[in-house]
């Protein structure tokens, strides 16, 4: 078995046992008390141990073979860029560089951690996120402290969101947000309805009641959000760094859309996705009567004392789509001036306003930011040159059950391409029922 083939071999094998751990924590969750788990956990992470160890010092093989090689010159090969050393601008970038390098990995033979070497200059950086959103174990740089490599994708997490917010509604929500990180799901505390932990008024030397405030917590569990996509050798041979802008781009356009439209959906919650918020809003309003500034005062009243009444409200927005937010801008009073000046800085009645292209135009809506949780975490990312594909959304098994091919398919061996699959796991809930408010039949 020549070094290559023990090195895929070696990571695959501490893959599946990193699967198995992330499972058994999946069963603590539900069984905290189970002895059998506990031994189980303890094993696996020694394996894991193990095989980290087994697979760094093949890794380390292989760089000193790589080392030991001639470098080929120009002389040699035509000049094409293969560098984008310096290209890293922002943690965001971290993830994309990823995507790249898990590209080339297939189509080079190299390691994932090689090709990060040879398009980014070793950057230290893009290594430590590299184990966490890439399918493969990789060895962790000297120079790096405990936690830097989570803290690096934090931020890369972080920075991604950030790009999103020209394009998205959740970056510019102020919603209470949480990293999955590797955890199965993640609770969140909240208060009860009751009890509740407020003063009495008393007589002088009157004995103070004592109360307990009630807490409960929400638990959100990771959806998966994962779509492949292929290129052809010729346009990652060719077009680099281009091609690293065209796969950031589409990260970026192609998420924001997917998001907003999820979030303020009506689809229930379920296994496969969270609910949306047109689903968690309670009795819709009817906005038709905004066609005055009299009926759109009325409407937009009864929407904040909806939320009020519920003893919600602390964390406010409006969400609405950009056509909707111009006729709030341009509708006027009596002497002609603007109705609503403050639209003009994105705010109405004093609450902040955020417009998406995915809002349907005759809908608004009124979120209490403060209670929806959302939770999330960098993508992972897997290349491959040997898939085979259904290429169609939605994608069906290539062989069904009953024995029905899918079609039509794409061998990447077959075609000299490379299948990129990117897995992202969200969520999001609302902690407290009556934290939304829908506003319909809008004139549109």
């Amino acid at each position: 078995m020549s070094l290559s083939d023990q090195i895929v071999e070696a990571e695959n094998a501490l893959n599946a046992q990193r699967d198995t751990l992330t499972n058994l924590t999946k069963s603590m969750d539900e069984n905290p008390v189970d002895d059998s788990i506990v031994s189980a956990m303890d094993e696996t992470m020694e394996q894991i141990e193990k095989s980290d160890t087994d697979l760094a010092r093949l890794r380390r093989v292989e760089s000193a073979l790589m080392a030991s090689s001639t470098p080929v010159t120009e002389s040699v090969a035509p000049a094409v860029i293969k560098s984008t050393r310096g290209w890293i601008d922002s943690p965001a970038d971290l993830l994309v560089a990823n995507a790249v390098a898990a590209i080339e990995s297939y189509e080079s033979n190299m390691t994932i951690e090689a090709c990060l070497e040879k398009r980014f200059g070793g950057d230290d950086r893009v290594k430590a996120v590299s184990s966490f959103v890439n399918k493969a174990a990789q060895p962790i740089a000297d120079t790096m402290t405990a936690g830097w490599a989570e803290e690096l994708v934090r931020e890369g997490y972080g920075a991604f969101m950030d790009l999103l917010s020209p394009a998205s509604i959740i970056p510019n929500l102020p919603l209470q947000r949480f990293d999955f990180g590797n955890y199965g799901s993640v609770k969140v505390p909240m208060r009860a309805e009751t009890p509740m932990l407020d003063g009495e008024f008393i007589a002088e030397g009157g004995a103070i009641p004592v109360k307990g405030a009630g807490l409960t917590s929400k638990t959100l569990t990771p959806k998966k959000v994962a779509v492949i996509s292929h290129y052809t050798d010729e346009l990652l041979t060719r077009s680099t760094p281009s091609i690293v802008q065209v796969i950031r781009d589409a990260m970026v356009r192609d998420t924001a859309i997917k998001l907003d439209t999820a979030f303020l959906s009506n689809l229930t919650a379920s296994n496969i996705q969270p609910p949306g918020m047109e689903t968690l809003a309670g009795a819709p309003i009817d906005g038709s009567g905004m066609t005055t500034l009299e009926g759109t005062l009325d409407v937009l009243k009864q929407a904040v004392k909806q939320l009020t009444n519920n003893m919600l409200g602390a964390s406010p927005a409006w969400v609405m789509h950009p056509a909707t937010a111009m006729d709030l801008t341009v509708m006027t009073n009596a002497v002609g001036a603007p109705a609503f000046p403050t639209m003009a800085n994105g705010s109405l009645l004093g609450i902040p306003v955020v417009t998406s292209i995915t809002c349907d135009a005759s809908k608004i809506f009124l979120i209490d930011c403060s209670e929806i949780a959302f939770a999330g975490g960098a993508p992972r990312f897997l290349a491959s040159n040997i898939a085979t594909i259904h290429e169609a959304n939605p994608a069906l098994p290539l062989v069904d059950g009953a024995g029905t091919a899918a079609a039509p398919v794409r061998s990447m061996y077959q075609t000299d391409s490379h299948a990129l699959r990117a897995i992202w796991n969200v969520s999001w809930d609302e902690l407290r029922s009556g934290g939304v408010v829908l506003i319909e039949n809008v004139p549109v």
